[in-house]
């Protein structure tokens, strides 16, 4: 029997926009980090890359991050930045050493401010959601959550898909975490429930490997 996803679901994973964007390199050449998820990143430089593969190595909390990559595509870009003309798109091919779960833990925590920021302004309400311990799961069976007609379905699924109204995570135990992060999802804006798609898309990631460890 073959499973076909639904039309409104998606296997992309998404990525998060860096303000201010984080330092690295690729290869030899320096790099400013414009936006990252678990599949790859858009890279922003002046000098000309070393070729269409490297490892793009950069540090967060005092944790360096290495990921060998393939580069995608180079463009000419309007950069907002004094000799940074050129923009690259990378797909992450394997992650080295235990740098996929500290890339993980660094978006968990980045999705989360910025959902604070974005509830915070517009609702007011306290931060609901740890980004390590609700969605963190290790067990590749799936669960998802459809907001339709003001209520919710849940159902185990055999692919991670994410609805268009709604997540999918990797099965947990703690049911009051997916509880509380449902609450949250219809308490926000458009941007809102994107960042808590991200979360559930960490959880997937890890289920699967993506990416894999070198």
């Amino acid at each position: 029997m073959t499973i076909m996803p639904r039309p409104d679901e998606r296997r992309e994973f998404q990525r998060l926009n860096l303000d201010p964007p984080i330092p690295g390199t690729l290869g030899s050449t320096a790099v400013s980090i414009l936006e990252i998820g678990v599949l790859g990143a858009r890279v922003q430089h002046a000098a000309a890359l070393d070729g269409e593969h490297a490892e793009l190595r950069f540090s967060y909390r005092e944790n360096e991050i290495a990921l060998k990559c393939d580069v995608v595509r180079t463009i000419d870009g309007d950069s907002q930045y004094p000799d940074a003309g050129l923009q690259s798109g990378i797909r992450f091919v394997a992650a080295i050493g235990e740098s996929g779960d500290r890339l993980r833990e660094m978006l968990g925590e980045l999705v989360n401010q910025e959902l604070d920021k974005t509830r915070r302004g517009s609702l007011g309400l306290e931060r609901e959601i740890d980004g390590d311990k609700t969605i963190r799961g290790k067990d590749a069976a799936y669960l998802s959550y459809r907001y339709e007609g003001g209520s919710w379905n849940k159902r185990r699924v055999f692919l991670p898909e994410q609805p268009a109204v709604g997540f999918t995570v990797a099965r947990v135990t703690d049911s009051n975490d997916l509880q509380r992060l449902c609450r949250v999802y219809e308490a926000s804006d458009d941007e809102g429930r994107r960042l808590i798609r991200m979360f559930a898309e960490l959880s997937v990631s890890a289920a699967l490997e993506i990416p894999p460890t070198a």
